[in-house]
């Protein structure tokens, strides 16, 4: 007879956000962060195409991502290996880099700066959306950017002291710099200085309160300490803000199941599907749950068989695995 989905073990068997997870090759896997900023000043806005390339003579496609509000795309789940980056889009030029991931390495980051176009009438890209990048972005001097960038580098070595340090440097030369508060709380959370992250993140939402990566760390934060309704409160606006953030709302997946919000769970996780969602499988295993709960049995199974088919090697599949044959009698 199967038994009830273990949801809360299942998810304390999962890697925690930027946690260094083990692939079946022993390698590391890698989060590269992308920042793609103007030569002209400022960070980009979102809408902004970032492709992702493996080997540089082969260029095979990995995954293409739109940046974000702060102009930012983060890829996770890299092997270790020499990449491409391509950053294209209206009204800008179109830009590579190279970027050699070392084995070990848990965390990147690459600032690609790139030029806009030529337009007449207009020095914002077209077809941009979502635009919520604030004037203080865009007035960022160009001091400030370049301890953003050495501070980005030593995140590439794992020197997250040093790197705070550099972002530090950043925000005592430009206080009103989002980003670079954010990523001083990147530094942080590695350096295990929860309450330090923290106030950071508040901080970079002082200066742009629609900041999607800030909003959605936040959230993470609070589901850690077991505080659901903040979370949601910062999920809801990230999810305004950003509609096709699948972190936002694959996190808001979760809580929705743990405020017995089931029916917004089945929502959520058929939002995350409908979108580009490499890496988040569990969204389909919440929503069985959140089935079975109402007693729809046969959805539940059908959202079972997307995750196996999603993450056939997740340390959950065998026991998935099991509960489908067992309903499947």
């Amino acid at each position: 007879m199967w038994r009830r989905l273990p949801l809360f073990l299942f998810f304390a068997a999962l890697p925690v956000h930027g946690q260094f997870v083990a692939n079946p090759q022993n390698h590391s896997l890698n989060t590269l962060r992308v920042d793609v900023a103007f030569v002209e000043g400022g960070h980009a806005m979102s809408g902004i195409r970032v492709q992702l390339l493996q080997g540089l003579a082969s260029a095979v496609p990995v995954e293409v991502e739109m940046t974000n509000s702060s102009g930012s795309v983060d890829f996770r789940d890299l092997p270790p290996g020499d990449y491409r980056v391509v950053v294209s889009g209206d009204g800008i030029e179109t830009t590579q880099s190279d970027v050699h991931i070392g084995d070990g390495e848990v965390f990147g980051s690459r600032l690609i700066a790139v030029r806009k176009a030529a337009e007449p009438n207009s020095g914002v890209p077209k077809g941009v959306l979502g635009n919520t990048v604030t004037v203080a972005e865009l007035n960022v001097p160009q001091e400030a950017t370049q301890e953003l960038t050495r501070g980005a580098a030593e995140m590439q070595h794992n020197n997250w002291k040093k790197a705070a340090e550099h972002f530090n440097k950043a925000i005592a030369i430009y206080p009103q710099f989002a980003s670079g508060y954010y990523n001083l709380s990147v530094a942080y959370s590695r350096l295990g200085k929860p309450e330090a992250q923290r106030d950071a993140l508040q901080k970079a939402l002082k200066i742009n309160d629609s900041f999607v990566p800030a909003l959605v760390s936040l959230a993470h934060l609070e589901v850690a300490d077991h505080k659901q309704e903040q979370a949601r409160t910062f999920l809801d606006k990230a999810v305004s803000a950003d509609p096709s953030n699948v972190e936002a709302l694959a996190l808001r997946v979760r809580v929705d199941y743990l405020q017995g919000q089931d029916q917004q769970a089945i929502a959520d996780a058929q939002r995350v599907h409908d979108l580009p969602h490499q890496g988040y499988a569990t969204v389909h295993y919440t929503a069985a749950a959140a089935f079975q709960r109402l007693n729809r049995i046969p959805e539940m199974l059908a959202q079972l068989q997307l995750f196996i088919q999603e993450d056939p090697k997740n340390p959950r599949a065998d026991y998935v695995r099991q509960t489908i044959a067992e309903l499947q009698r």
